[in-house]
């Protein structure tokens, strides 16, 4: 393993453990503490709440993260097909896989319940069954992305020590 290049899988292993941790926190915050208190709200108010927070998420800050976290995923996963196959290098690429995993829920689930709760008025009858359907299904796929982000940043943060401690 001498001599092998260890700088850019180390910096890339680090900037992803550290944006998909910030997501995890986000996902995170938002099941246990955001949805319960819109669902404890009457329909309309937490309907509105909500289309308010989808429509100011897409900001430099979170997407920074939630795409950052997915080009390193990507990165470390071709990595991984082009380079030896240490623990380390396994560790990273699996931190990147589970993100990934989690970016994927986020397109195929989470986007598309967000784009049908955009599309509903607050106080029309189909939005309390949305809401209230919306609920259980946004937050059960949020959970899950939030579990798959924080292992994410534990094999990222695992496979970035253990490529720097097996070379000079």
């Amino acid at each position: 393993m001498r001599g092998r290049p260890v700088l850019l899988p180390a910096l890339v292993g680090a900037a992803g453990a550290l944006t998909a941790g910030v997501t995890a926190v986000v996902y995170a915050t938002f099941s246990a503490r955001v949805m319960p208190a819109l669902a404890r709200l009457p329909d309309a108010v937490g309907i509105e709440r909500m289309q308010a927070f989808n429509r100011t998420a897409v900001q430099p800050p979170f997407m920074v993260c939630f795409f950052g976290a997915a080009a390193a995923g990507a990165y470390l996963l071709v990595r991984l097909l082009r380079s030896e196959r240490t623990p380390a290098d396994l560790l990273l690429a699996a931190g990147g896989a589970l993100y990934l995993g989690g970016f994927a829920l986020t397109v195929v689930v989470n986007v598309p319940l967000n784009d049908r709760l955009a599309s509903v008025a607050t106080r029309s009858p189909e939005a309390v069954a949305l809401w209230q359907a919306y609920l259980g299904e946004w937050t059960r796929a949020n959970t899950v992305r939030g579990v798959l982000s924080a292992l994410a940043t534990a094999a990222l943060l695992a496979g970035t020590v253990g490529v720097l401690r097996h070379d000079p």
